[in-house]
């Protein structure tokens, strides 16, 4: 009786979580028609490009934690979660794709981009976005050192992944934009906005349009990629 009870506290809490598959050996998570396929926690030590990228990784096969799918970070799970969907993109009829940034299980940041014809990062363009709370996110940029990209900027010093930023001239205290998930910054390299003990650090601006990273990003604590597709699962 002990191990029904445990049992049924747990698939309870599994549904107050969100739409998650109970079926045996299987987690992931699916709210109304979007379904999550990536999932990484702040500061937990595991690089997002590295994990998304990285071919064979199933986690909806292999992690048992229902934290692992949770939108807040205060639920255990110690790896980033990708879903083997990934590597079946151009197979899965991705219909949009949807990045989404959490604080405290609250959503605070979003892009909704199409994801018709994509390849699994060709979908994060300007081109493609769909709707967003950043109302100036499809403006015309002409400004100097603009970037919109997936893998975004990095070197041997700074790695600033899914950057989208405005102004890149003059100096930290001018870096303009609307979000950028930094994997990492050498010591005394990078600008002090993007500084921390542990990363990856998820940052963005918390109003309607683009401002500067130094006077008022502000860090969510978990990102997540969800796919509108007609075929996420493998047949």
């Amino acid at each position: 009786m002990a191990s029904v009870r445990i049992y049924g506290i747990l698939v309870l809490y599994m549904i107050l979580l969100g739409d998650i598959n109970k079926v045996c050996g299987i987690l992931e998570r699916k709210v109304g028609d979007w379904q999550m396929i990536f999932r990484a926690r702040s500061m937990n030590g595991h690089s997002v490009i590295k994990t998304y990228m990285e071919q064979g990784v199933a986690s909806e096969q292999t992690e048992t934690a229902p934290g692992c799918v949770s939108i807040n970070a205060r639920d255990q799970c110690g790896n980033n979660y990708r879903h083997s969907m990934i590597d079946r993109w151009d197979s899965s009829g991705v219909d949009k794709v949807r990045v989404e940034l959490y604080k405290e299980g609250e959503l605070v940041a979003h892009i909704v981009f199409n994801g018709k014809g994509s390849t699994s990062t060709s979908w994060f363009s300007q081109d493609q976005v769909l709707s967003s709370n950043w109302f100036d996110l499809k403006e015309t940029n002409t400004e100097k050192g603009k970037h919109f990209s997936f893998l975004g900027y990095s070197n041997n010093n700074i790695n600033r992944r899914l950057y989208i930023n405005k102004l890149w001239a003059g100096g930290c205290r001018l870096h303009k934009g609307w979000m950028v998930v930094v994997e990492g910054v050498t010591r005394g390299q990078g600008c002090g906005y993007e500084t921390y003990r542990s990363y990856p650090v998820f940052l963005y601006i918390p109003h309607t349009y683009a401002d500067y990273f130094d006077d008022f990003k502000s860090e969510a604590d978990v990102f997540a990629i969800s796919v509108i597709a007609k075929r996420v699962n493998a047949v």
